[in-house]
C-alpha cells in the first residue's frame, strides 16, 4: 500500500471532500470586501496582488466559495481575546 502525506490536507479513503481553514476575523472581512481570494489548491486566503499567479478555476471570492459543497463558518474568541474564524467545505466529489 502506498502512503502519501500532503501538507495542509485532511483526507479519508472515502469519496468525500473536507476542508478546514482558520484565520483571523479581519481576514474574513477583507475576503468579503474583495481584497483576498480563497485558493482551493493551497486551502488559504491569498491577497489580490497575487491573483495573477493562480488558475481562476482554483480560486474563489467570498460569494462563490464552496458552491459545489456544503460550507461552514464559525466565529470564536480565544481565551487571549483573539477573534478567529474557522471555515471550510465538505461533500462528495
Amino acid at each position: 500500500m502506498k502512503v502519501q502525506i500532503r501538507h495542509g490536507l485532511f483526507e479519508t479513503n472515502s469519496s468525500s471532500v473536507h476542508s478546514l481553514t482558520i484565520v483571523p476575523e479581519s481576514e474574513i472581512d477583507k475576503w468579503r470586501e474583495g481584497k483576498l481570494f480563497y485558493s482551493y489548491d493551497e486551502d488559504r486566503l491569498i491577497p489580490i496582488s497575487e491573483i495573477e499567479n493562480y488558475d481562476p478555476d482554483w480560486i474563489s471570492n467570498f460569494e462563490d466559495f464552496g458552491d459545489e459543497y456544503e460550507t461552514f463558518f464559525e466565529k470564536y474568541t480565544s481565551p487571549s481575546g483573539d477573534k478567529i474564524v474557522a471555515f471550510g467545505y465538505y461533500g462528495h466529489d
